[in-house]
């Protein structure tokens, strides 16, 4: 089983029914989920399941924990048009601390040994700055903005399209 480590964190599979209910609590907070494209709102544990099911078959989805408690998620997806989208979203009371970019950095390390020369991407909500500095600081670059639509807020928002 996956297992990566960072100086802080670990990122990982495994995850207790005390985490999923952690889970369920932290992405169903409304200021994290209105950034999140494919998440529903309200957010609820069978949510969560299904995400399990679906996340189990994809090596490159994991959970983020810190101190043995889990805080957030980050993912490669591999899309349709043959890119990678990376994927991230941390419990409000973990934001600015760093570990986006830390668990993102590692994740993208750990898929380049793997992967032949894969081509990632991934987007930001343009009122997302946060998440837009994120994906700067991991040498993500702007390539144009396009409508996405948000299940958790129910309508098409502006998405900053960026290529590592």
């Amino acid at each position: 089983m996956t297992e990566i480590h960072t100086d802080r964190l670990i990122l990982r599979k495994a995850i207790s029914k005390q985490d999923k209910i952690s889970l369920v609590s932290q992405i169903g907070d409304w200021e994290v989920v209105k950034w999140l494209a494919n998440v529903p709102y309200p957010y609820t544990y069978n949510d969560c399941e299904d995400y399990f099911l679906i996340s189990n078959s994809n090596q490159f989805a994991l959970n983020i924990f810190l101190d043995n408690k889990l805080i957030g998620g980050v993912s490669l997806t591999l899309d349709g048009d043959n890119y990678y989208d990376l994927g991230y979203w941390l419990g409000k009371d973990y934001w600015g601390k760093g570990y986006a970019t830390e668990s993102s950095k590692k994740l993208l390390e750990y898929a380049l040994e793997k992967l032949n020369s894969p081509k990632i991407k991934s987007g930001y909500f343009v009122d997302n700055l946060s998440s837009g500095n994120v994906l700067k600081k991991l040498g993500f670059k702007e390539v144009g903005i396009e409508k996405r639509y948000s299940d958790s807020n129910k309508k098409e928002m502006d998405l900053m399209l960026v290529v590592l």
